[in-house]
């Protein structure tokens, strides 16, 4: 199916006192993060609810693949959740696809919110449905009393207003390549989104503005999941790119070896516009995570190191 003729699903905003639903589709969930996670949502004034299966244990993940899966279908199917935050991130996300229930998923869409693993829930979702999806916080370690005031603010701004985020400008946003374009915005994990080719949910980037971040990746590894995205024909026709802030991401192979010469070898052939530094997705202990709408217009402004979020995400 071509998503891109398909139309774009928006829903409703998130309102104080909505019930928010939690799933663990990855990683194992540590109860003292959680609880402190669950506490701080019901003082931003949501109501929580989570099935207590999210804390059993399949070796590293929050237990068996259909048990987490069923918490997404059941969070779906509920008619009460209005958003469905994730508890964790790390690994898992994979391997619940088989799993989850497509016409639940599709008859109920809701804002979802995560990232890192989480990316292949949100490349899964907007395959199957076309609603706008959140690259935002997880709750383990991210959501709590004295998290960073940028990461609740922008979340808060993306999926609890009807009006369009507007103009992302943050320190630290370095130009790659100048110029300006107006696409779709789309992206993730680029580890997770260069092991998605080939499966019914690899990503669409046709006409899109991509986002990609990742983490504790060395340089060469970067480098070869731009080449297989390259490969996969996943740049040809995009129209700009935003790459997050690539923590603990370093080159083994000579120290002028970085990200910048990743982009101008793998991408010599494409003119585009291309910013780096952007902080959503993986961070440093107490930076910001900013929330990001993937489906909607947006307008990257490489020469002014921004982005335009040109429409709202939900309604």
């Amino acid at each position: 199916m071509n998503i891109n003729k398909q139309k774009i699903i928006k829903v409703k905003h998130l309102e104080k006192s909505d019930v928010v639903g939690i799933v663990a589709p990855a990683y194992s969930v540590g109860r003292r993060s959680f609880y402190l996670a669950v506490e701080k949502l019901k003082k931003m004034g949501f109501k929580v609810k989570y099935s207590r299966s999210m804390f059993k244990e399949y070796c590293h993940m929050a237990g068996m693949d259909k048990e987490r899966a069923g918490q997404i279908n059941s969070m779906f199917a509920d008619r009460s959740v209005k958003a469905i935050f994730c508890a964790n991130a790390g690994h898992g996300s994979f391997r619940v696809l088989p799993y989850l229930d497509k016409k639940i998923i599709s008859k109920n869409p809701k804002i979802f919110v995560g990232y890192s693993d989480i990316t292949i829930l949100l490349c899964y979702l907007q395959r199957i449905t076309n609603m706008v999806v959140f690259h935002g916080p997880v709750l383990c370690g991210e959501i709590h009393q004295s998290m960073n005031y940028l990461t609740e603010e922008y979340l808060i701004k993306a999926i609890g207003q009807s009006s369009p985020m507007e103009k992302l400008t943050f320190r630290g946003v370095r130009i790659l390549r100048h110029s300006k374009a107006a696409g779709i915005l789309t992206g993730g994990n680029l580890a997770m989104i260069a092991n998605s080719i080939g499966t019914p949910y690899e990503i669409d980037t046709k006409d899109k503005i991509l986002f990609l971040e990742d983490i504790n990746e060395s340089l060469e590894e970067i480098d070869n999941y731009f080449m297989q995205l390259k490969l996969a024909g996943k740049f040809n026709s995009i129209r700009g790119l935003v790459i997050g802030k690539m923590i603990g991401c370093g080159g083994y192979s000579s120290r002028s070896f970085d990200i910048n010469k990743i982009i101008d070898n793998v991408l010599a052939d494409i003119k585009i516009p291309a910013i780096c530094g952007f902080p959503s997705g993986h961070r440093r202990p107490g930076g910001p995570n900013i929330t990001l709408p993937l489906g909607v217009k947006v307008t990257l402004d490489a020469d002014n190191r921004c982005l335009v979020i040109n429409e709202p995400a939900v309604r």
